[in-house]
């Protein structure tokens, strides 16, 4: 689970941080930010994939020239503040072979380089809180190097390249004296390394298409697409278990006003598979004639109740098609999967109905991602964080603050206070 990440000279960020609750939701006006929160969660992801700095920042071709990875927005030119390097630092939690829960710190701090020069570490490290040290230390400016207590002070190690995060080179070659042939302890050295990579790794980025949702696609595809493709597949894999098509049924039967009894998974001569969804008068909608909003909640639910479930979802204007009265089925869904303590989701916003309808345990990871006027570096803020916030929303709620610019005006008068001191 991650709990905090913080941002340095990266997008619209100069020095902020944002506190990671089960579900966070992230409100503010548009171009406030929200969406640099997801690129810097993606490159996490592509370190945990391997990536050199270069795929991570640009794109990545495999074989026959697919792409495998898009990279993150704007690329070199637009990632540092000002042009500046960026650092990343993340807090997240694993649990280790005895079910205990470890803390643990990763940074990372990236030279973009210039037109003739190609992206770099400048630090790197990794720490755990039962640790005494850290596992590994790079810093540039020191000229240091430190792999498990052992310092050198030429930089580079042969083995060790710069343009790609050390953490994915040392998981790769890394060897430990395993408890029993075959088995990696997370309380080794390779375990750490490896469980923090899969930390990272276990992200999946939810910016759904409804286009990319009604185009068939072949059974056993049981991993959604990021703007939603294969999810006739995900849907035809969901329902081959009794109790989670049930589930699904339930829910669609609350969100839309057809009566959904059945789905039904037609193929094409190419073997594609086409969601359809049969009512009971016995009238069938494909996924063709099916609406946006119906797509998105079943999309959301093939995600959260597939085969292959990720430990982490970002979801992109989570409220996005989706009818106000419905919103509340939304959050109940979202909620219940969170408290099972397998899921997080971390979410943006514009709907102040939505706002509305959270639990006040999701209050406590509402931030709020604002930019001051004549700034031009964005802030983050937990909402109950913010001075008075807790007795005024004993009195009024969020969405209430979310709709009237209450939180953003606060923020704006407390700078003009900082000023004048």
């Amino acid at each position: 689970m991650l709990k905090k990440l913080r941002l340095q000279n990266f997008k619209n960020f100069k020095n902020t941080e944002l506190h990671l609750g089960e579900f966070t939701i992230l409100i503010g006006a548009n171009a406030s930010g929200k969406s640099n929160i997801r690129d810097a969660l993606r490159f996490l992801h592509g370190i945990s994939r391997g990536y050199n700095l270069a795929e991570i920042m640009g794109e990545k071709y495999v074989e026959g020239g697919v792409l495998q990875w898009r990279g993150i927005r704007g690329g070199t030119r637009e990632a540092g503040f000002q042009g500046a390097n960026f650092a990343l630092e993340v807090t997240f939690s694993i649990t280790n072979d005895f079910g205990m829960e470890q803390e643990a710190t990763y940074q990372i701090e990236v030279n973009l380089g210039s037109e003739n020069q190609l992206q770099s570490i400048v630090t790197e490290r990794l720490n755990f809180r039962e640790d005494s040290e850290s596992l590994f230390e790079v810093n540039l400016t020191n000229r240091i190097v430190k792999i498990f207590n052992q310092s050198s002070q030429n930089l580079p190690r042969p083995s060790l390249s710069l343009h790609k995060p050390i953490l994915s080179q040392l998981a790769e070659i890394t060897q430990d004296v395993s408890v029993e042939e075959g088995y990696i302890p997370a309380t080794s050295i390779r375990g750490k390394l490896r469980a923090t990579l899969q930390a990272f790794n276990d992200m999946r980025f939810l910016d759904l298409n409804p286009e990319a949702m009604r185009l068939p696609s072949f059974p056993g595809q049981t991993i959604l697409g990021d703007r939603g493709e294969n999810l006739s597949s995900v849907l035809l894999d969901i329902c081959q278990a009794p109790q989670k098509k049930e589930t699904l049924l339930e829910w669609i039967q609350e969100l839309t006003p057809m009566d959904a009894k059945d789905f039904e998974f037609p193929t094409d001569f190419t073997g594609k598979t086409l969601l359809t969804l049969v009512e009971d008068s016995g009238q069938k909608i494909s996924a063709y004639s099916a609406s946006d909003g119906t797509l998105r909640f079943l999309a959301m639910i093939a995600a959260l109740l597939g085969s292959d479930p990720a430990k982490i979802y970002f979801f992109e204007e989570l409220d996005n098609g989706i009818h106000p009265t419905r919103l509340h089925l939304l959050s109940q869904l979202i909620e219940r999967q969170v408290s099972q303590g397998k899921t997080q989701i971390i979410a943006t916003t514009h709907s102040s109905q939505l706002l509305r309808l959270i639990s006040p345990k999701t209050l406590e990871s509402v931030s709020l991602i604002y930019r001051l006027e004549n700034r031009p570096d964005a802030q983050i803020v937990r909402v109950l964080d913010i001075p008075n916030a807790q007795e005024v929303l004993e009195k009024q709620n969020l969405a209430h603050l979310h709709e009237s610019a209450w939180l953003e005006n606060v923020m704006e008068f407390m700078s003009d206070d900082e000023v004048e001191e």
